[in-house]
């Protein structure tokens, strides 16, 4: 949930802070006494809540960029293999950054975190359709700023 939120509010202590917002809201709901069918589903669109409430609150752009660096060298990449790897991450992370946050969030929800189109429409709070269009378009937009940013995968 925290690589998540991060996503969504692109600076580590502030992610850090709606996470544990996040936590203390899902454990008081847990311990309600209606039943939470789906808990997935569920979870993430509590995450997306308390984000959009951040991000209205105070919204103040920032990106970690070590997080792609840290996790190469602890699978024991060589340091190429580990700069190369950082600064794809950071250009992918930069062009997200370029796209509106309901196309961000689509694309993250569905390939970061492997949700189903059905789930990512349960989360959002939006048809289908709108789903699969977001999808569709935060793709294209993607890969326009990851061209103008000159990357190239291979």
């Amino acid at each position: 949930m925290y690589v998540y939120i991060l996503a969504m509010v692109e600076n580590r202590d502030e992610a850090w802070d709606v996470s544990q917002e996040l936590w203390l809201s899902v454990t008081d709901a847990l311990g309600g006494s209606g039943g939470i069918r789906r808990f997935t589903p569920w979870l993430y669109r509590v995450a997306h809540n308390k984000c959009v409430s951040h991000l209205r609150k105070r919204h103040r752009p920032g990106r970690g960029e070590e997080a792609a660096a840290e996790g190469a060298a602890e699978e024991g990449e060589g340091l190429d293999a580990i700069v190369v790897r950082a600064e794809d991450a950071r250009l992918v992370r930069e062009a997200l950054g370029e796209l509106s946050m309901p196309l961000r969030e689509a694309l993250h929800l569905s390939y970061m975190d492997g949700l189903t189109l059905e789930e990512v429409a349960g989360v959002l709070g939006v048809p289908l359709g709108t789903v699969q269009s977001r999808l569709h378009y935060g793709r294209r937009k993607l890969k326009e700023a990851l061209t103008r940013k000159g990357y190239r995968n291979g």
